[in-house]
């Protein structure tokens, strides 16, 4: 029986190859999926470059600027509708005294920021990496093989993806925050809102997953994702009890690398949002 499998070569594109056996007794795998690549690690092994790595966190910040600015223009537009000054709040130039309500305009306005940042993910190549890396971890944790028939059909949402637990995290900072300062219901509204969300974070963070956070993976993605895998399995074998200090087996799960890219570009965006008042008044600077 003729079964489609990864030629581990110069292509990546699927090719019929012999019958796939079983690899044996697979590793636990985490992934991280990069701008052009996906990283594998198992904790003692990983395949991302560290360059890589810290790009990814420059790259999802990037994401979250891109995002802002999107929220930005359709609050303005909005704000120029209903005569309220929505841009100026996300500009931290208008506050509770502007508005009758702030709680529930703060939360709408997180909301959008969120809603936004998940669309341009949705429209970014990190989507389909996602996508890739996550059919590839459920090829060996169902079948223990990696063969590209069973990949390409596996599902898009993991249940240890990283946006389940956001989807559990974030309606504390989006939601809880915003409504606790609400006069005497605020404290209970917001315990309510933390409750559910963490209650609810699996179902939510399958439906993210499958909506916006990742995306069907073009052939070259699905490949690069299987031989990622590959290689991490390759290293593996060699020495399975291999055992790293906490601190290495995080940097080779490719945490700090990520960490240090997200520092480096928010820094750099929080520079560029506090001149942004001074930029966008015309008036100041013709004067």
């Amino acid at each position: 029986m003729i079964t489609q499998s990864l030629e581990y070569g110069k292509s990546c594109s699927p090719v019929l190859g012999p019958p796939v056996t079983p690899l044996g007794p697979v590793p636990r795998i985490g992934g991280t999926a990069m701008p052009g690549g996906v990283h594998f690690s198992t904790g003692n092994y990983g395949t991302g470059p560290n360059v890589m790595l810290f790009l990814t966190g420059v790259v999802i910040i990037l994401l979250g600027g891109l995002a802002m600015a999107l929220a930005y223009v359709l609050t303005w537009l909005l704000g120029t509708v209903i005569h309220r000054p929505l841009a100026e709040v996300l500009l931290g130039l208008a506050g509770p005294e502007d508005f009758a309500f702030f709680p529930a305009v703060s939360v709408g306005l997180n909301l959008l920021v969120f809603l936004c940042f998940l669309v341009v993910l949705r429209l970014s190549p990190l989507s389909g990496y996602h996508g890739a890396e996550h059919k590839v971890v459920h090829c060996l944790e169902q079948y223990g093989l990696l063969d590209w028939r069973l990949a390409r059909l596996s599902p898009r949402a993991h249940r240890r993806c990283g946006t389940t637990l956001l989807a559990g995290l974030l309606p504390v900072p989006l939601i809880a925050l915003p409504l606790a300062q609400v006069p005497e219901w605020g404290p209970l509204l917001a315990v309510t809102v933390a409750v559910l969300g963490w209650a609810a974070r699996y179902p939510v963070g399958y439906a993210v997953q499958h909506a916006f956070t990742t995306k069907e993976p073009t052939d070259r993605q699905l490949a690069v994702a299987l031989r990622a895998a590959g290689l991490l399995l390759e290293r593996w074998r060699r020495n399975p009890d291999r055992r790293l200090p906490l601190l290495h087996s995080l940097w080779v799960r490719g945490f700090p690398q990520m960490v240090a890219g997200v520092v480096v570009c928010t820094q750099l965006l929080e520079w560029v949002r506090e001149r942004l008042p001074f930029w966008l008044d015309f008036d100041h600077v013709l004067r």
